[in-house]
Formats: C-alpha cells, structure tokens, sequence
C-alpha cells in the first residue's frame, strides 16, 4: 500500500482542491457500494451538500486507501455493509408499517460508515458517531433501525448485553422507544425473524425489550433520570442531546462501555440553541479532526453533519437540501420546499428567525 499524503485543509475550500489533486480511480473501480457511490456523488459535485458532509466523504476515500497500514486497523466490508441493507430493507417505513422503508443514498451513507467500517476482528469501527441532521428528516427513524438490527441480528450469540435509548426526558425517550418497538414487532411476523423471536423468547414491553432467554435488553433511560450507572450498554442511542447543556449523562454512558467490546454510543440531534453546549464542542472537536486529515487521534469517531453553510443561505431555497436531504426527493421536493419557506417566513414575522435556523437549517 503507498504511502499518504498528509493534508492539512485549514481553509474549507480546500476540501475540493484537494480531492482533485488525488488519484481515486482505483478506489473508484475497486468500490461500487452505495456508501462510496455517495461519497464520490458528493465531492464530484453532482450532490448539493455542506462542508461538514464533504470533510465525511472525504474521509472515507482517503480511508479506503489507508487500508493495510499499521497505524489504521481497520477495513471496509462492502459484505457487511451490503447484508446490513438487507435487514434494513425488511425494516418498515414508520409511517406507514405495511410498507418497506426505502433508503435514500445519504442514509446509505451513513449505513456505510456505522455498518461497513470494522476493526480487523470484524467489530464495529466507530465508538461514538455523532449524527445531527435538520428536523423532519427521518434521523429518530435510522436510529431505530440501528437499534433493530444491533438488537436482534449484533447480539446473537451474546447473553446479558444491555441496550439503552434515551433523551432529554422521559417523552423523547419514549417516542424512539415507540419507533423501535413497532419495528421489531413488525420484522418479527416474517421468517426468519418469527423464528428467532420464538428461540429467544422476546418480550415487548410497555418501557424496554427484553430476549428472555439470553437476558439481553433494550432499556429506555432519559437523561432526566440520569440514571445510566451499572449498565454497560453494546448500543447506546441518545436522541435529541443538543439540547444537553451539561456531559455527565454522556460520560456516564460512556463510562461503562469501555470493557463492552464493540460497544457504540449514537449521539442525534438537530442542533442547538445555546453554542457551548458539549454536542457543539463535540462536533467542533471531530471536523478538526477531519480537517487535519493525517490526525490518528478519533479513528473511532465519526461525525456526520447536515446543515447550511452560512447564514445567507436562509434566504437560498435552492442549497436547503445540505440540511434537509429529504428535498432531493422528487415527488416530496415541492411540498416540503414550500412548508419550510412558509415556515421559515412566519419565524421571520416573529422576529424568531433564528429558531427557524437553528431547528431547520
């Protein structure tokens, strides 16, 4: 494997000049997932997209050519990944149980990089991943997905595994919980996931899941409680944290994952009203990170944010898909373009415009 190039992209132009400058066709021919796809769609400029997402795909090519040296332990299974998008494909769309979810090419992104990305003894890559996507694009949803195939697909063979979903408050938390719990019901009145919930004797009750016969658990916790102590969580997703103005509720989680091999802790949200709070600082910390390029110190955190690159682009409805992805739907494109500029006119006659930035944009 040759060596890598370190780049510093100390300016966010910079991203595009150096992608240009670097000869990806071997990666290009050697990967055809949809995870990569994206990746390149991106940074060949065929998908509208923000700085942040641009820094991602980046990552991920130079990543793939990283593959094979001693200071990166890991490797992309196009494998893993590709029977992660078989299980999701069975996953049903929220709003509707009877029907499939089908996945849009930025959610298969992120898919790639939570379920592609591995150790080289096959565990997840990535130990915290730090999603932050406008409102109304679907991110409480992949969140369950996560949380349906970690549950019933990453623990077999695995007893007394605990599994958290959480939020801000005991509502929140409930509303993920509601997600997962009528998706794994729906997943499990087919073959061959019928079967299994039988062998592991699974239970679904009012506030957790529970696979009785491994004693392994889905457990609801809100940060309000707090009470995260003596738990060791394989997958731990917080929703909403952006509007945590203070981490020990994280550190707590987080904490007791150490001695959990390929344990993960998901951290969603869209942003926040208050600048300082720890999911800022956290995203702050990680595009860097991203920007260094060379830097070896987050590895095993992944950032992936959707939103606007300034200010002014509150008044472009034409670049509002770098936050709301979902407009690159054709046939939803018109409707949710005009709600989010009606919206976005009545915070202004409010004199809230900045809510309608912070939630929406």
């Amino acid at each position: 494997m040759r060596n890598i190039t370190k780049i510093d992209l100390t300016k966010k132009k910079n991203v595009i000049e150096e992608y240009l400058k670097i000869d990806f066709s071997a990666i290009r021919k050697k990967y055809n997932d949809p995870g990569t796809k994206y990746a390149f769609d991106v940074l060949d400029g065929k998908i509208i997209s923000c700085y942040p997402i641009k820094l991602a795909c980046f990552r991920h090519l130079r990543d793939l050519e990283r593959q094979g040296q001693e200071d990166f332990p890991y490797r992309y299974s196009m494998q893993h990944f590709k029977n992660f998008l078989k299980f999701a494909n069975l996953v049903p769309n929220i709003d509707n149980l009877d029907e499939p979810l089908e996945l849009m090419d930025w959610q298969k992104f992120i898919f790639s990089q939570t379920e592609g990305w591995q150790t080289l003894d096959d565990l997840p890559r990535f130990k915290v991943i730090v999603l932050s996507i406008a409102r109304a694009q679907g991110k409480t949803m992949l969140a369950g997905i996560l949380k349906c195939h970690a549950f019933l697909i990453e623990s077999l063979g695995l007893s007394n595994q605990d599994f958290l979903i959480s939020s801000i408050n005991f509502d929140q938390t409930m509303k993920l919980f509601g997600y997962v719990k009528s998706m794994i019901a729906k997943v499990i009145e087919k073959e061959p996931f019928k079967s299994l919930a039988q062998e592991m004797n699974l239970q679904l009750y009012s506030r957790e899941i529970k696979a009785a016969n491994d004693n392994n658990v889905i457990k609801t916790i809100s940060f309000e409680s707090g009470k995260f102590d003596s738990n060791h969580f394989l997958l731990a997703i917080a929703d909403e944290v952006g509007e945590l103005t203070r981490d020990d509720g994280i550190s707590k989680i987080t904490s007791g994952q150490i001695n959990t091999p390929g344990a993960r802790f998901v951290e969603i949200s869209t942003s926040y009203q208050v600048p300082d709070v720890p999911f800022h600082k956290e995203q702050k910390k990680l595009i860097e990170v991203m920007e260094r390029d060379f830097d070896r110190a987050s590895d095993d955190q992944l950032c992936l944010v959707w939103a606007q690159d300034s200010l002014e682009e509150t008044f472009q409805p034409d670049t509002w898909a770098k936050s709301n992805p979902l407009l690159n739907l054709p046939d939803k494109h018109d409707k949710l373009l005009r709600g989010l500029i009606s919206e976005r006119d009545k915070k202004m006659l409010m004199g809230k415009l900045a809510d309608f930035q912070v939630k929406n944009m």
